[in-house]
């Protein structure tokens, strides 16, 4: 019976060069490729007309240089404009490879009639980022996976792994310089400790020599044709793998994420992932680590942006988190205030007869204890700017700008943290308040130096910023505000897989006594996703920041009044458990 791997011989014509079709172990919706093979969904149906149209698909973007390395690094983490860039570079296939593609592929309804609208990678890629109206990409062209497809792209290329500086967003080329054995390098000082000094000529130390990677280096061989004194003696020659940094390449295998024990220095956190496929927990299975903001370019100008928060937007928090507190001297109240009461009494032995004597107390909800984590999304998706020409990265800066003050103004407790990722083995939380932390122009400073880039694992995000507030504040009330565009996308992390992992996270939080909102700005249909997660009435989309103030009290009251039902209903089961 024929299998989908049979179509490698149909893919490899259509690319022009050696191509294997796989398939995926993993549940996949859509078929992508990394330039070397295409993966194709499990469930695939190998005799089906979109399976073939599938391989058909990522074999010509292959065949007309789709994935292209530079193209690919602008395309991270923004899923929305990879469809679009897919879309055009399949028609520009389409034309460029007409002869090679099957005649049922060129004819179909979607790509029958169509101009190609662009003429290289560059121009889909201007095209995609325009405001220009595309229609939607059907689900057999496959997709896109830019990552997955750069690693391929840079371990051909014979490139290292990615850099601190490049994981920021500024990825570059560097070339790793290959050595002769006559060529000059640093010099192994340890090498040194095991050479014999009178063993030069010897076989065996020869050979010992050439397995350790220990020679002659060009200055010895030199004074030997100059007959210089000592030059007999061997210095020895090893490259020093620390010096060269993680970017030295000593193989053409795929480049991978780098491993938790290289940001061990960062104090890289573990975290477990629900895999709801499996219906169990990844142990241990998602790095995380707390970095300062940083930015090559250094900050941008966000004066239009960072706007102080308005009188309206403070009267709708200020009544959030409030607890009962005893009131001495009042009016009228439930017991008697014993102090009041005396001196009351040596009024009126005085002759002093107090209008309305105060001599009261009484309970009132007026005590504070409200601790807050802002966690704001700032991946790659958050970039894509709207028909008005401003992105949601910055209607979402401006959002969290304003309700970190406001709530730092009110004396809450406050932590904000902006989060991107490059896979489960590097989830970066970007520092920009701490809950120890006071209010001062260092955290504008810190805000004009955020930039969207990476993807968005938002369960790690939920799991942190959660872990924070129990941790670390320990107050009654704890607030996690997420502020996203409601797409959650990573490496192996998307789609049912996705949802169920911030699911539950989010229950996780509940839980343990935090309640949990979402707030969006420009999100347009992506929050319709989000709101299956967190539920309807913990979620706030709008469509510009000043639409949030009349509005985010409700939506955090009863995020608030949820827990606070959950913490009662166990104490009271507990309380009937003890009785009984």
């Amino acid at each position: 019976m024929r299998s989908l791997e049979d179509y490698g011989f149909l893919a490899s014509a259509i690319a022009g060069r050696r191509v294997s079709v796989q398939v995926s172990t993993k549940p996949e919706a859509l078929a992508f490729s990394d330039g070397r093979a295409i993966v194709m969904p499990a469930e695939a149906n190998v005799c089906s007309q979109p399976a073939w149209m599938m391989i058909v698909a990522q074999a010509a973007l292959i065949g007309a240089g789709s994935l292209d390395a530079v193209v690919l690094r602008q395309l991270l983490g923004r899923r929305n404009l990879v469809q679009r860039y897919l879309y055009l570079e399949v028609l520009r296939a389409n034309f460029l490879l007409n002869d090679r593609l099957p005649w049922a592929f060129s004819q179909s309804a979607v790509l029958r009639d169509v101009p190609a609208l662009s003429h290289s990678v560059a121009e889909s890629l201007a095209c995609a980022q325009s405001m220009q109206a595309l229609p939607s990409t059907p689900d057999f062209f496959g997709t896109i996976r830019p990552w997955i497809a750069l690693r391929a792209a840079v371990s051909d290329e014979g490139l290292g792994a990615l850099t601190r500086r490049q994981q920021q967003g500024a990825l570059k080329q560097r070339e790793v310089a290959e050595h002769d054995e006559d060529e000059a390098t640093e010099e192994s000082q340890l090498l040194k400790l095991f050479q014999n000094p009178f063993s030069a000529g010897n076989p065996l130390s020869d050979m010992l020599n050439d397995i350790l990677g220990a020679g002659i280096s060009k200055s010895t061989q030199q004074a030997k044709q100059d007959g210089e004194g000592g030059a007999e003696m061997p210095i020895g020659r090893i490259e020093r793998a620390l010096r060269r940094g993680i970017n030295a390449l000593i193989s053409k295998r795929s480049v991978d994420l780098p491993d938790h024990q290289w940001l061990a220095e960062a104090q890289t956190l573990k975290y477990p992932e629900w895999d709801s496929h499996a219906k169990a927990y990844r142990r241990d299975w998602v790095f995380l680590e707390e970095v300062d903001p940083w930015r090559a370019e250094g900050a941008q100008n966000l004066d239009d942006i960072l706007t102080p928060p308005t009188r309206a937007l403070r009267r709708q928090l200020a009544t959030l988190g409030l607890d009962h507190e005893m009131h001495r001297r009042q009016g009228e109240g439930a017991d008697l205030d014993i102090g009041a009461l005396i001196d009351c009494a040596i009024d009126l032995q005085a002759g002093h007869s107090p209008p309305s004597p105060k001599v009261y107390r009484a309970s009132r909800r007026t005590r504070r204890d409200l601790a807050v984590a802002i966690v704001l999304d700032i991946s790659g998706s958050t970039g894509e700017q709207d028909a008005s020409g401003k992105s949601a990265f910055k209607k979402q800066l401006q959002l969290a700008y304003q309700l970190s003050r406001t709530f730092d103004s009110l004396g809450d407790t406050l932590s904000l943290f902006g989060f991107h990722s490059w896979g489960r083995k590097l989830v970066r939380m970007v520092r920009i308040k701490g809950h120890g932390e006071r209010w001062s122009g260092v955290i504008a400073e810190r805000l004009a130096l955020l930039e969207p880039v990476g993807y968005t694992r938002i369960g790690t995000a939920i799991r942190h910023g959660a872990r924070l507030l129990h941790d670390e504040v320990r107050l009654p009330n704890r607030l996690l505000v997420l502020i996203t565009d409601g797409i959650a996308y990573d490496q192996d992390y998307e789609h049912r897989y996705a949802e169920g992992d911030a699911r539950k996270a989010l229950q996780e939080a509940q839980a343990a006594g935090t309640a949990c909102v979402c707030l969006s700005v420009g999100a347009g249909t992506e929050m319709q996703k989000l709101s299956e997660v967190f539920g309807a009435a913990n979620i706030l989309a709008v469509d510009e920041v000043a639409q949030i103030t009349g509005r985010i009290r409700e939506v955090c009251r009863k995020a608030l009044a949820s827990v606070a039902k959950r913490k009662l209903s166990r104490s009271l089961a507990g309380s009937d458990k003890a009785r009984r």
